[in-house]
This record gives structure tokens, C-alpha cells and sequence, in this order.
């Protein structure tokens, strides 16, 4: 009977509590307002492009703004992919080279490798932060050892000081229970920190396309210069042909007494000085070898080219009417709207820590002084605690934080702005760039040709004395000069192509929906949606290995599910021999739930189906001899341990 009153008497005692607690919460509740949503600042745009009416580009019309749609609610994650992105654009080059360079890149490049960890971190950063939302479980186990024994700590027992100093024996206490907590989001601090690193992660989305961005053309702007490079060389070489020519024409004039020795000198002199400036273009060549086997993630000496020169590239066509959003939805535009909206979830998250936070536990469990009578009926006990705690001084460091949470924001929507203008700026300087250097080139060739032809005319002159040498030497240096400022404006025009593609944010692919129910889950090794049909994906693994067991090469670290297609163009391209007969195995590692396309995740690649274990290390020593990490492991230990295959023979 005093068992119950004493229980209906806690029970009454937590309902006050409790009743107080929720009439306090609905109080302060009214003091403040959280936004259900963040907006991206309105920036307005020219109504066109300045070069617009010479390449045909459009921008927004008169009155648009450049606010994101699709990133103004937390129910539209900003856009993972790029609609209207020029798709691959190094392909309207039309050199075979150039596409396997950038497939290579794309699939070895270490910034790519490391812009897709940081993915990783903040997906797991993302969840880490969605989980506060919910209740912790715990098991609490104690074993205590408490002195004096039976008693609360600083108590003395009924019955005097003889009762006292017979409980001065310590005692052992056993605990077992299972405990909840949880901090109710009644002023939205864990919704805003999930929302935060949310944004963040898309953040490191956006990141990752801007790296590739820059990668596929800073890789083409190095081969377009070592194209240029080898051509400059050719010329180089046939000059020196030619003048070394015109020197045996002044020989035989000076033995027959028409031409005089400074004459022979000064050609000599001239020919030398073509032929010093060919260790400084070879020189330039070997730096962008090099240039180009770091974005490869490779050495120089790895890396095999052709001679050829700029006549192998077509010229690329920028397609008229160009729409608005290629440069709202550039990478680094999508970077600085992300980190803008997760300043914003910062701002409510310095708000509501502010304010009082209740912490609600829960526990209930078994409690005794002898392990084998632990679980006994009349040793359960149980507990339910609601703390709100009330900050009265805190020498304003929650205020500050929530000043400096503010100015941060303010600091990204500047910035957010800047990076807007900076585009612009990019999108105009290259425009201007591929008008202007087409003028210059059309000129210059017009230059070229003449001073050729004058070069020639003048050779065939003196060779039968109607002119003197200076004149020859002359026509011969200003032909030198033009065609090597041809050249250079060339490779200009060119570079002016590449950074109009990366200026309008080109090379992010755009995917059409996915089917539905298509999206493999975190480590099945199914065919991947809208994958490529070259690409030959072996069946289930379960249902493959069932009747033999086989070996297979696991390349190192994860891959972008963008990245895949480059990788298997790649390995083809340079090991077909190796390649032939084998299959791409991929293997689902993670992905963004919020992206339904399914093209924000990554995998990890395997080469199958080699038959021995041998087979396998000859083909891994193959790729490691390119610099490219990999691992040889058997179907049988793969599939008994999906995140971990050992090297074991099958059948053993």
C-alpha cells in the first residue's frame, strides 16, 4: 500500500513537473520566430552579354535576377547536376588524344580523388548532425563500491551513532538499466544544424564538379600549348633548313667574288639564332608534358604523345542562345549558394542556443546488492527527468555568437554577389578573348603569308645578285617573326574556346530522371542506372561466383558515379590488349539520399574475371607500373566480407 501511494505520489509530482515545464515552453515560445525557409539574394544581371551580338550568346532578359529557385526552400536541395551544361565540350575538338587525356584525368586525377573524401566526410558529418533530432538509447552497467554501506553519502541511518558505526562496512551495489535522452527541438537548434550540414554537404558537391571544371580545362589549355609547341618547332627546324640553304648560296657568291664574307657571317649568325631557340621550345614542351602527367596523377616518363600540332583540333562552335542559368548553376556560383544557405541555418542555430534548451531522460532498470538477485521484481526502479535550464549570465558569449553567426551570413551573400560578378566577368573576358584573337589571327595569317612570299621572291632575287643581303636578311627575319606571333595568336584563339567553356560552367553532365526502384543499395554490386552500354557489368556476384570462383583487381579509392564511364574509355584506350574479354564490377559504396537521379554516389571499381591468381597480379603490375594504386582479391573471401576481400587462393 505505501508502495503505491509513494508511486502515485511521483507520478502526481512529474505530472506538475511537467505541466510547469510545458506552460514555460509555451511562454518563451512566443518571444521568437524561426524561418521556415532561407532566400538567396537577388543580383541583377545585364539584360545580354557586351559580345553577345558577335557569338550569339543570350542572357536573362531585362528584369531577371540571379536567385536560385531550387536552393530558396529546404525541401529543394540545390541541383546536383547542371541542365543546359555543355556536355563534355572537349569532345567538339574532334581529337581522339585530347578525349583520352581527360577520360585519363577524370578518372586518376588526385584533386578529383580528394574532392570526392571530402564528399564522404561531409555526407557523414550530415547524418552525424541528422541524428540529433532523434532520442540517444543507452545500457547503462554500474558496479559501485559505497562506504558507509546501505546509506546515501553524507546521511546517517536511524537508530543513533551505534547504528552508525555498525554501517561503517562499504557495500557493493549492482546496476543494470537501459537509458534514454533526448533534447527536444522546441526552438529549432538541432533542425538548423542538420539543415547546415546538409547545405555543407552540398557544398562539398558543388566543389567536387567545380574541381572537374577546372581540371578537364586546365588539362586541354597544357595540350593545346604543347600542340602549338610542335608546330613552333617544325618551323623552327624547316628555318634553319632553309636559311642553311640560302648559306650555301652565299658560299658559292663569296668564292665567286658577288658576295662579301660579313655577308656569309650574318647568315651563319642568323642561323644559330634559330637554332637556339629550339632547347627553349623543347624546354616549354617537357613543362607542359609535365604539366599534363600531374593532372594525370602520373610522371612525365609515363606519359606517351603524338607530334602532332594544332591542325589536329577543329574549331569548336559556342551554340547561339546560350540560356542564363549556364551561369547561375556554374560550380563555384552553386558553391557560394550553398555556403550562404548554411550560414543562414547557422544564424537560427546561434538564435535558438539563445534560448533555454530542455533535456528530457529516461531510465529504468534493476538495482541491488547481490548480482544473482539483480532481476528481481522488487528491485526494478525507474525515473523520468525533464531539465530546463535557464542561462542568467553567461558574460554574453551566446550573444556574441549569435552577432558573429550574422556577420558571417552578411560575409557570404557578399560573397555569393562576388563570385556572380567574377563569372560575368569570365564569361565577357572569353567572349572578347575568341572575337578578338579571330581578328588577330585572320590578320595575322594575311601577315604571314605575304612576308613568305616576299622571303621567297627575295631569295630567288639574290641568289642571281638583283638585290643585296640585307634586304634578304631582312624579308627572312620579319617571315620568322610573323609566323611565330601566328602561331602564338593560334594557340590563343584556342585557349580562348577552352575558357569560354569554363567560364559557361561546361563539362557537368546532365542525366535524363531515373527509372523508379532503380537505385542500387550501399554495397550491392548491381548494374548501375543509365550506366553507358559499352561498358560490359558483370551480373550479381552471388550468382556469377556460385559456379566457379574467379579473381578479380580492385583499383584503389572511390570513384564519382560520373567518373566511371572515363574510367573504363580509359582503360581500354591504354591496355587493350589486357582489357580484352574483361569486366567493369562496381560496387554502390554511398550516396546523397536527397538526389533522386542516383548520380551523386560512389562506388568502388573492380576488373573482372580473371581466372587465376597469377592473371590478376600480371594485370595489377601492369597498372601500378602507370602509377595507378591496385589490389588483386578472389571472389570467394569478397563475397563472405563485402568491405574487405583477402588474398586467398580459391578453394582454399
Amino acid at each position: 500500500m505505501n508502495q503505491q501511494l509513494a508511486a502515485s505520489n511521483r507520478s502526481h509530482l512529474a505530472g506538475r513537473h511537467g505541466l510547469w515545464t510545458l506552460l514555460c515552453v509555451q511562454a518563451l515560445t512566443g518571444c521568437i520566430s524561426l524561418p521556415g525557409s532561407y532566400r538567396i539574394p537577388e543580383v541583377s544581371l545585364p539584360a545580354q552579354y557586351q559580345d553577345a551580338a558577335s557569338t550569339g550568346t543570350a542572357l536573362p532578359t531585362s528584369g531577371q535576377t540571379a536567385a536560385s529557385p531550387a536552393a530558396a526552400g529546404l525541401s529543394n536541395p540545390p541541383e546536383a547536376a547542371s541542365a543546359n551544361t555543355p556536355v563534355d565540350w572537349w569532345r567538339d575538338f574532334g581529337n581522339p588524344e585530347l578525349q583520352g587525356l581527360i577520360d585519363r584525368a577524370l578518372a586518376n586525377n588526385p584533386d578529383i580523388r580528394i574532392a570526392l573524401n571530402r564528399i564522404v566526410q561531409a555526407k557523414a558529418r550530415a547524418d552525424q548532425a541528422a541524428a540529433g533530432k532523434y532520442p540517444g538509447l543507452s545500457a547503462p552497467l554500474v558496479i559501485a563500491q559505497q562506504s558507509p554501506g546501505g546509506v546515501t553519502v553524507g546521511t546517517a541511518p536511524a537508530g543513533g551513532v551505534s547504528s552508525v558505526s555498525s554501517n561503517r562496512t562499504s557495500q557493493r551495489t549492482y546496476q543494470a538499466s537501459i537509458r534514454a535522452d533526448w533534447r527536444l527541438d522546441i526552438w529549432g537548434e538541432q533542425s538548423a544544424l542538420a539543415e547546415s550540414a546538409n547545405f555543407q554537404l552540398w557544398r562539398a558537391v558543388h566543389e567536387r564538379e567545380n574541381v572537374q571544371r577546372n581540371l578537364t580545362a586546365s588539362l586541354a589549355t597544357h595540350y593545346v600549348e604543347f600542340l602549338s609547341l610542335n608546330d613552333r618547332l617544325r618551323i623552327a627546324v624547316e628555318t634553319e633548313e632553309v636559311l642553311s640553304t640560302t648559306l650555301a648560296t652565299i658560299e658559292k657568291r663569296v668564292k665567286a667574288g658577288d658576295a662579301t664574307l660579313s655577308e656569309l657571317e650574318q647568315q651563319r649568325a642568323a642561323i644559330f639564332a634559330i637554332r637556339a631557340t629550339i632547347p627553349t621550345l623543347e624546354q616549354q614542351r617537357l613543362d607542359a608534358i609535365g604539366a599534363m602527367a600531374f593532372l594525370l596523377g602520373t610522371v612525365p616518363g609515363k606519359l606517351s604523345l603524338s607530334n602532332d600540332g594544332l591542325d589536329s583540333l577543329t574549331i569548336p562552335r559556342v551554340a547561339p542562345g546560350l540560356p542564363s542559368a549556364l551561369l547561375l548553376r556554374r560550380p563555384d556560383v552553386r558553391v557560394a549558394e550553398a555556403q550562404l544557405l548554411a550560414a543562414n541555418a547557422d544564424v537560427n542555430v546561434a538564435r535558438a542556443r539563445i534560448l533555454p534548451p530542455m533535456d528530457l531522460s529516461a531510465q529504468i532498470g534493476y538495482s541491488g546488492i547481490a548480482l544473482s538477485q539483480l532481476f528481481q521484481p522488487q528491485t526494478l526502479f525507474w525515473n523520468v527527468v525533464d531539465n530546463l535550464v535557464v542561462s542568467i549570465f553567461d558574460g554574453g558569449r551566446k550573444r556574441n555568437e549569435h552577432l558573429f553567426s550574422q556577420a558571417v551570413q552578411e560575409e557570404m551573400v557578399e560573397s555569393y554577389a562576388r563570385t556572380l560578378y567574377q563569372a560575368m566577368k569570365e564569361v565577357e573576358s572569353a567572349l572578347a578573348a575568341v572575337r578578338l584573337a579571330e581578328r588577330r589571327l585572320t590578320a595575322q595569317g594575311e601577315a604571314s603569308k605575304a612576308a613568305r612570299r616576299a622571303w621567297d621572291i627575295t631569295t630567288r632575287v639574290y641568289a642571281v645578285g638583283g638585290t643585296d643581303y640585307l634586304s634578304l636578311l631582312e624579308t627572312q627575319r620579319s617571315y620568322h617573326r610573323y609566323l611565330e606571333d601566328y602561331q602564338k595568336i593560334r594557340m590563343e584563339w584556342y585557349k580562348g574556346h577552352i575558357n569560354l567553356f569554363q567560364a559557361l560552367g561546361g563539362g557537368l553532365k546532365a542525366e535524363p530522371p531515373a527509372a523508379a526502384g532503380k537505385l542500387a543499395t550501399i554495397g550491392s554490386t548491381q548494374p548501375l542506372p543509365r550506366t553507358t552500354k559499352d561498358i560490359p557489368v558483370p551480373i550479381h556476384e552471388g550468382s556469377e561466383a556460385g559456379a566457379h570462383a574467379f579473381w578479380k583487381v580492385e583499383l584503389a579509392g572511390f570513384y564519382h558515379r560520373s567518373t566511371i564511364d572515363p574510367t573504363w574509355r580509359d582503360l581500354r584506350g591504354r591496355y587493350p590488349a589486357l582489357m580484352e574479354g574483361r569486366r567493369l564490377q562496381p560496387r554502390l559504396k554511398g550516396r546523397i539520399e536527397e538526389d533522386d537521379e542516383g548520380q551523386q554516389s560512389w562506388y568502388q571499381l573492380y576488373i573482372t574475371s580473371f581466372n587465376s591468381q597469377g592473371e590478376a597480379e600480371q594485370y595489377c603490375l601492369a597498372l601500378k607500373a602507370d602509377q595507378q594504386r591496385c589490389q588483386v582479391v578472389s571472389s570467394e573471401s569478397d563475397l563472405s566480407n563485402p568491405e574487405h576481400a583477402l588474398l586467398q587462393r580459391p578453394g582454399t
